[in-house]
């Protein structure tokens, strides 16, 4: 008997709050060390540095996935938030605007404040975050373009477990690369996760497809894109579950040398 197709990230089966919860939360297979802890921990120390720095940030992560703006806004002053789906954007905005239902972050605002030497500050961090936010589009898959809203250059783009989600091949990634960091001004940085070599994920009974990439490949795309890489850092995981299969994680700052496409 064949088996069932891999189901798409953009169709009517991934619901962004039950894929949030099984993988970034405390499910009944936690994956949270892996896929929250050691991010938290790499963009605590990469934002503390002041190595990246400037007052605006875009934030493309998947699923309007809130870790990686935490720490992001102890640095810029204002942050745009781009989702990729309707479910996404209701997810998102739910959190934002504090309405019933919505994903509980805290075990997030908790650990950053841990790393910053607060541990009571954990509310007033996610006030913090709330209004740091000045912004929040709807990139449009199909029609490639941002959803009625104008966007600013900013000074940083970042991006986690986004573009092997939503790219069918591989030639998609380099140019969705260009597209979706066309708002990045020349000389701003790129902050950029990924899972190598991964198959697919899950979240209940559906099984989501992923393109598999590894390091050099998405090293290649990030250069072909006019990005010089000037941090990298490659973290094992220690995953054994039917939820997800990646082995390593891929961190990057790179910084825009040149714009190759213009919106």
């Amino acid at each position: 008997m064949a088996s069932n197709p891999l189901l798409e990230y953009s169709g009517e089966h991934h619901h962004a709050k039950n894929f949030i919860e099984s993988h970034f939360s405390h499910g009944a297979v936690s994956v949270i060390e892996e896929n929250v802890g050691a991010p938290l921990q790499w963009l605590h120390d990469l934002f503390s540095s002041g190595k990246v720095k400037g007052d605006t940030l875009l934030n493309m992560s998947i699923t309007g996935v809130l870790f990686p703006i935490f720490s992001a806004s102890n640095v810029f002053k204002k942050i745009y938030v781009m989702n990729f789906t309707d479910s996404c954007d209701k997810h998102f905005k739910a959190w934002l605007e504090k309405k019933e239902g919505a994903t509980d972050w805290s075990f997030v605002s908790k650990r950053v404040c841990q790393l910053e030497g607060n541990e009571h500050g954990w509310q007033e961090k996610e006030e913090q975050v709330r209004k740091a936010i000045e912004g929040v589009v709807k990139f449009d898959l199909t029609a490639g373009s941002v959803d009625s809203v104008d966007l600013p250059q900013v000074d940083c783009v970042m991006c986690a477990y986004l573009f092997n989600v939503i790219c069918h091949n591989k030639e998609d990634i380099t140019w969705d690369l260009k597209t979706l960091t066309s708002w990045l001004k020349v000389g701003g940085y790129l902050v950029f996760i990924i899972a190598l070599n991964m198959s697919f994920y899950r979240v209940g009974q559906h099984k989501f497809r992923i393109l598999t990439v590894d390091e050099q490949f998405v090293k290649e795309s990030v250069t072909k894109a006019g990005f010089v890489i000037e941090k990298e850092e490659v973290i094992p995981t220690s995953l054994e579950n039917d939820i997800v299969d990646f082995k390593n994680l891929l961190f990057l700052v790179a910084r825009k040398e040149r714009s190759l496409l213009n919106l």
